[in-house]
């Protein structure tokens, strides 16, 4: 079986109104009703977890005691799916191939967690998306049922926008703080304890051979401060892990990327809830912010402004919420989890540069984009030095 990222085809499932019956009377509260017809549509997508399998719309009708009304609904299709990485798969991606129920591609996860009433728990203006229904498959599959948000989807948000949800989250998480949720079996383990790092530690070396290449393009991009510092992150990284288990746990989502996101009714609402455990409030606050950030192309000083602000936000919905609130543990997981999440994956970038011959090696390290991204990952990855040379670090 071939690796991530996985396409899927867009055939529709066959479906029967029986099949729709019961998400469409949760959707509509009304147990009288009937679906009387229905039409669907593949979601195009293309998604890095071995879960996934399949995204698909439907909207139709259905007769109720109260008369005729229109419905849609998102069918979500998951699946077990076997993988065995080599080392190049393990350091583009988190995915180790594990099967546990602690693992990053667990495929069960978020049919649990949306079943479960953990989101809800924590709720307010932070919500996940409404489940309607689980339905087992033959073949290790589920069929998720989930109500479609009618908002603003996360690619399209102002910043304005970003920091409304940093606020949303802040709640989010001090609701979670205060009523921790019992141990699940089926919790993702965090960011900073997968497999995938180690095989990214490894790259570093490609970074200091960046730094001694005849191409000063190349030179520029990698100076030799940038690889001694990837090499405080690995040296440091069971400091960093040990540090960020110390801090107050909250439930997390892990994966707040823009298409997991949309803003409705002066809230905001989460979908993909498939590596939620739980782990330190700035976890989720880095995700959120950074992946936003990598989205819009901002320059180093735009992002750390940006993060600045939405820490600022989300201390402010912790408050409101009534607590606890930790604002420097919260800015320390997030310089943390910046550093390896976000920071780290540099050495790919000096990795694919040096695969190159020299002519195109050239050309790219001189692109834009790749300047600004380059400069982006180094800036999160210093601002982390002083938490992994000091007291945080050990």
């Amino acid at each position: 079986m071939s690796g991530p990222p996985y396409r899927h085809d867009g055939t529709l499932p066959r479906l029967t109104s029986e099949d729709l019956r019961e998400p469409v009377r949760a959707l509509l509260a009304d147990p009288t009703a009937r679906v009387s017809g229905f039409t669907g549509e593949p979601v195009g997508y293309e998604s890095w977890s071995r879960a996934s399998d399949g995204l698909h719309a439907l909207r139709g009708t259905a007769s109720t005691d109260a008369g005729d009304r229109a419905w849609e609904l998102v069918l979500k299709q998951v699946r077990y799916r076997r993988w065995k990485p080599g080392r190049r798969d393990l350091a583009r991606q988190i995915d180790d191939g594990g099967d546990g129920p602690a693992d990053w591609a667990y495929w069960r996860r978020e049919a649990l967690a949306l079943a479960s009433p953990l989101p809800a728990a924590a709720g307010g203006d932070f919500a996940a998306v409404r489940c309607l229904g689980i339905v087992p498959l033959p073949g290790e599959r589920l069929r998720l049922w989930l109500e479609r948000v009618d908002g603003t989807p996360g690619e399209a948000w102002t910043a304005g926008e970003l920091l409304d949800t940093a606020e949303c989250l802040g709640g989010f998480h001090a609701r979670s703080l205060r009523q921790r949720p019992a141990h699940r079996e089926w919790w993702c383990r965090p960011f900073l304890e997968q497999a995938a790092l180690h095989e990214r530690f490894a790259l570093i070396d490609r970074v200091a051979e960046a730094a001694t290449s005849a191409d000063p393009a190349v030179r520029r991009l990698f100076p030799r401060e940038t690889a001694a510092a990837l090499r405080v992150l690995a040296q440091r990284h069971d400091d960093a892990v040990r540090t960020l288990r110390a801090l107050p746990a909250s439930l997390v989502h892990r994966d707040l990327t823009p298409r997991n996101l949309f803003r409705t009714a002066g809230r905001t609402v989460a979908i993909d809830w498939g590596q939620v455990g739980l782990g330190p409030a700035g976890e989720d606050l880095a995700t959120l912010t950074l992946s936003s950030a990598a989205a819009a192309d901002l320059e180093p000083d735009a992002v750390l402004a940006l993060g600045a602000a939405a820490a600022e936000r989300h201390h402010t919905g912790m408050a409101a919420a009534g607590g606890p609130c930790d604002p420097g543990a919260v800015a320390l997981a997030f310089r943390l989890v910046a550093a390896y999440h976000f920071g780290l994956p540099l050495v790919r970038v000096a990795d694919r540069l040096l695969a190159l011959d020299a002519r195109s090696r050239g050309e790219a390290a001189e692109a834009p984009d790749t300047r600004r991204r380059v400069a982006v990952m180094a800036a999160l990855v210093e601002r982390a030095q002083p938490d992994l040379r000091g007291p945080a670090g050990g």
